[in-house]
């Protein structure tokens, strides 16, 4: 039987925002720990440890993305070599998102559950600049260790450290020939992302509700960061 946790979501984000006062201990410590498969259209995979006790609402949107096919047929929008790779941008621009935000799960947005830190294969959420609670669909994936992203960013898994095929594949994506604003000369696209949840039911809180389907013409428009362009709420 399938459990879900929008209840025991909506305890654990009224804890951190009521009364001044904080839960020690996440409730999803517990909770087995969801995995993640990034299938290439090259048949190359990427296998990660979600994370629920950390970062529980960006976990459960992802997979509410991911699981209903939101994210296949995207490419890797950016390569940043030995810092990270970038995807998830339904235009292709810097400003795709799903029709929503979602909350910052991350220490510079007081929020202390979060301890995962921005190390070689860990996956994170793009955001704002200037808004902590944009998160939507755009993830980045790290390449190296950039501990400077700790507290900024909502990262909620990893690639396992003895996983030599996921890396493999995170460092041929990283090996790829670029355009000068860090494009993928040759389109390195995701065939699909889907999550084994383990047999529970992860239902996300939003901020607004209005789904956009990805642009079939992506256009050009460069970012040296793992954020997203300013775009409407």
């Amino acid at each position: 039987m399938k459990k879900t946790l929008i209840p025991l979501l909506l305890v654990f984000l009224l804890a951190l925002t009521g009364c001044g006062k904080k839960t020690e201990v996440s409730p999803y410590a517990d909770i087995p720990k969801p995995t993640c498969v990034i299938t290439m259209a090259s048949g190359a995979t990427m296998t990660f440890t979600l994370d629920p006790a950390s970062a529980p609402n960006t976990v459960s949107n992802f997979i509410h993305l991911a699981n209903s096919g939101f994210y296949d047929g995207m490419k890797i929008d950016y390569v940043y070599p030995t810092y990270f790779i970038k995807s998830g941008d339904p235009k292709d621009d810097g400003t795709g998102e799903p029709g929503y935000s979602i909350g910052g799960e991350f220490s510079k947005n007081g929020y202390s559950f979060n301890n995962i830190s921005h190390e070689r294969g860990v996956i994170s959420m793009c955001r704002l600049t200037d808004d902590y609670n944009s998160a939507g669909c755009q993830f980045f994936i790290m390449h190296s260790t950039r501990l400077e992203y700790n507290g900024e960013y909502a990262a909620f898994g990893w690639i396992e450290k003895n996983d030599y095929q996921s890396f493999e594949t995170l460092d041929a994506i990283c090996s790829t020939t670029l355009d000068k604003e860090y494009r993928p000369l040759l389109r390195q696209t995701i065939q699909s992302i889907r999550v084994d949840t383990k047999g529970y039911t992860y239902d996300v809180i939003k901020y607004g509700e209005k789904y956009i389907e990805p642009a079939s013409e992506p256009t050009v428009n460069p970012t040296s960061e793992p954020t997203q362009e300013a775009t409407e709420p």
